[in-house]
């Protein structure tokens, strides 16, 4: 359900634990390898995958590297329709889906939850929940009282990063773009440093072409909730320029979000995209795992243990029904009693 540094100790030969390199950052393993400080910056941009600095991050996250190199696999219709087929499987299996309905409160006592309130006042009773919001929404208390000490709320130094963000029909001329296209700033530790309190001034801006006209494009920001500066997309858009890149956002139909709107649609973020920062070779047992002290109460998504991103979201979603499905089959022993007979019944 999570691991630990003395079960991870145990389970694997000292050497292969040192290979991993959890002492050293990733920018530092990387220096070992590359002279160029271009390579440096495209392998150390592994550590943004789950919002984190390549100066702060663990070297064991080079294995990603190794990971995308067996292959990356890619959805016909996109992730849209990976949604589509879990809600379809679901369905067919009898979930009741309750879409455009917010979950307002949980009410719990100490033997576990009892129910969930929504915002149209409906009350539904229930044996267990498995919460995937961000899990310092329990902890700040926006889904009640009862289950506020179920979880702590992240500290502002522990957030991962968030992101401004631009995505609809973007025309461009310039240089071709890939399906996967990253823009690097002239220098990667000024960037990371700006980061810790805004919008960086030279940005890595990541482009990802989606076909026939659309695509995402991508800076990170640090996790204060704040809009982003006004003259940020211009910021964005001279670096692209000075890259031989020309973006046109002048359509009405692109979505432009920052760590404003990522608070909003995820409470208690802050706008933080991927739960807490992987930094240190701490950080990955501090997760919050799928069961909570309170009974019957479970957490899932991307915030919560093994992390984030979608393969590590349904894998959380995973242990989370693993947690319920044997907590509700365990069955309590009665008190030991003894009969006429001498008999002694656990």
């Amino acid at each position: 359900q999570r691991p630990t540094p003395w079960g991870l100790s145990a389970a694997m030969p000292f050497g292969d634990l040192m290979r991993i390199n959890p002492f050293e950052t990733l920018w530092q393993a990387t220096g070992r390898y590359f002279r160029d400080e271009r390579l440096r910056q495209l392998f150390g941009r592994y550590a943004t995958y789950c919002g984190s600095s390549p100066f702060k991050a663990p070297a064991t996250l080079m294995l990603v590297a190794d990971v995308e190199a067996e292959g990356v696999w890619r959805l016909p219709g996109g992730m849209a329709d990976l949604a589509r087929a879990l809600h379809d499987t679901a369905t067919s299996l009898g979930v009741r889906f309750l879409f455009g309905t917010t979950a307002t409160r949980i009410e719990a006592t100490r033997d576990g939850v009892t129910a969930v309130l929504d915002d149209r006042d409906v009350r539904h009773a229930c044996d267990a929940v498995v919460v995937n919001a961000d899990a310092s929404a329990l902890g700040s208390g926006l889904f009640g009282e009862a289950v506020r000490p179920a979880t702590r709320v992240l500290a502002a130094r522990n957030r991962s990063l968030s992101a401004i963000t631009w995505a609809g029909p973007i025309p461009h001329d310039g240089v071709p773009l890939e399906h996967h296209t990253v823009f690097f700033s002239d220098n990667y530790q000024s960037e990371f440093a700006a980061l810790s309190s805004g919008p960086a001034a030279d940005p890595t801006i990541y482009i990802c072409d989606q076909g026939e006209g659309r695509k995402l494009v991508l800076a990170n920001a640090p996790a204060t909730g704040a809009a982003a500066p006004a003259s940020f997309e211009n910021t964005m858009l001279h670096c692209l320029d000075t890259h031989g890149l020309r973006l046109d956002l002048s359509s009405g139909e692109i979505l432009r979000r920052s760590p404003a709107e990522f608070a909003a649609l995820y409470p208690a973020t802050h706008g933080a995209l991927y739960g807490r920062a992987s930094h240190g070779w701490m950080s990955t047992f501090l997760r919050p795992k799928a069961r909570t002290h309170l009974p019957n109460l479970y957490l899932a998504g991307g915030s919560v243990h093994p992390g984030p991103g979608v393969p590590m979201a349904t894998l959380s979603g995973l242990r989370a029904a693993e947690a319920l499905l044997h907590d509700r089959a365990s069955t309590r022993r009665s008190r030991k009693t003894v009969i006429a007979g001498g008999t002694s019944m656990p």
